[in-house]
C-alpha cells in the first residue's frame, strides 16, 4: 500500500505542473545589496601559531557560489570549482605603525604542516612579532575597489604557573592549574592529551583497541580576574586506556595551553558568537562563515584580533 500512496502523490505532483505549466516561468531575484567584505584576522606572537588573515566576500543574490578554475599539474591542465566568497588578489597590509608587512596568499599547503591555512592570506618572512600592548592596524584592498581597515591592541601573554603543577599527572587525581590574573582581558585554558593529535578516535588493531582519548580534552573560558582551575579527567563509560587491552604501552603526555586574546576575539568568538557551534571559537582557523558582526574592522564585517600563548606538558601515568 504505501508504495502505491507514493506513486499517487508523484503522478498528483505532475498532473498539478502539467494543468499550470503554460503560466510558469522563472523570474530572476533582484536586490540592492551590495556585496562587503567579510574578513578574518588574527595576529600571534607564538611561533607555533601562525598569523593569518582570511578575505572573504559577501554575494549578490543572483551569483552563484562557486566559479570554474583550471589549474595546470605536471603539464596538464586540471578544471575544478573554487569558491566565490574567497578574494585571492586582495592586497594584505599589517602595520605596527614602524613597519608594514605585506601578507600573501598560500595557495598550496602540501606537506607545510598549515593546511587550516589554504587560501588565507600569511607573512612569509621571520619578523613579523606582535608584542603585548602593541596596537596594530590592517588594510585590505582588492582590484574590484573592496576596502576595509582594522585595528586590535596585542593582549598581555598568558603566564602558567608552571612551578606549582606536578611532575606528571596521574588520571585518577585532580590537578589544579593556575596562572598569573589579567584584570582585563579574557583567557581560554585548553588541556588535551598529546595522543589524541594522532588518534582522533579509538584504533582497532589486531591486538584490540591501543588510545582512547575520552575524558582528556577539557575547555574553561577564564573570565578576568580568574586564576585557578582544578582539573580532573572526566569519567567515560566504556572507555579503554592505552596499554589496557595489549601488551605494550604508548607514551602519553598532558598538554596545558593557556591563550589570550583582545576584546575582538571575545566578543567576536565568545561573547557574540554562535553558543551551539560545538565549542568552534577555540578554533583560530574556522572557515567562511561570520556573524554578520564587526569587530575591529571598518568597512566591512568580521574580526581583526590578537592572541597569545603559554603551554605546559606533563607525562601522564596511569
Amino acid at each position: 500500500m504505501r508504495p502505491y500512496k507514493i506513486s499517487c502523490l508523484f503522478l498528483l505532483f505532475w498532473a498539478c505542473v502539467a494543468d499550470f505549466s503554460p503560466e510558469l516561468e522563472w523570474e530572476d531575484v533582484k536586490a540592492d545589496y551590495e556585496p562587503e567584505l567579510n574578513i578574518m584576522g588574527i595576529l600571534s606572537g607564538d611561533t607555533l601559531v601562525t598569523s593569518f588573515v582570511r578575505v572573504h566576500r559577501t554575494l549578490r543574490v543572483d551569483e552563484a557560489v562557486d566559479t570554474l578554475m583550471r589549474d595546470t599539474i605536471f603539464g596538464n591542465v586540471v578544471p575544478y570549482y573554487a569558491s566565490r566568497f574567497v578574494v585571492r588578489d586582495a592586497h594584505v597590509t599589517v602595520s605596527n605603525g614602524t613597519k608594514d608587512y605585506a601578507f600573501q596568499l598560500m595557495k598550496s599547503v602540501e606537506d607545510d604542516g598549515r593546511e587550516n591555512l589554504s587560501e588565507a592570506y600569511v607573512y612569509n618572512g621571520g619578523d613579523l612579532n606582535p608584542q603585548p600592548g602593541e596596537k596594530w592596524t590592517l588594510t585590505v584592498t582588492t582590484p574590484g575597489g573592496f576596502t576595509a581597515t582594522g585595528e586590535t591592541m596585542v593582549p598581555p601573554l598568558p603566564q602558567l604557573n608552571k612551578a606549582q603543577l606536578p611532575d606528571s599527572f596521574n588520571i585518577n587525581q585532580t590537578m589544579n592549574i593556575t596562572w598569573a590574573a589579567q584584570p582585563d582581558n579574557y583567557q581560554l585554558a585548553n588541556v588535551n592529551n598529546y595522543q589524541s593529535y594522532f588518534f582522533y578516535e579509538d584504533y582497532d588493531t589486531e591486538e584490540g583497541k591501543i588510545y582512547d582519548s575520552c575524558g582528556f580534552w577539557q575547555e574553561l573560558v577564564v573570565s578576568p580576574g580568574d586564576t585557578v582551575w582544578t582539573y580532573r579527567r572526566d569519567i567515560c563509560e566504556g572507555a579503554v586506556s592505552i596499554g589496557e587491552t595489549n601488551d605494550y604501552e604508548t607514551e602519553d603526555f598532558l598538554l596545558i595551553n593557556l591563550m589570550s586574546m583582545d576584546s575582538n576575539y571575545h566578543n567576536y568568538f565568545l561573547k557574540y558568537g554562535d553558543p551551539e557551534a560545538d565549542q568552534e571559537f577555540s578554533s583560530l582557523f574556522l572557515g567562511q562563515g561570520g556573524s554578520g558582526r564587526s569587530f575591529g574592522i571598518q568597512g566591512g564585517i568580521g574580526v581583526f584580533g590578537a592572541v597569545g600563548f603559554d603551554r605546559h606538558y606533563l607525562p601522564i601515568t596511569r
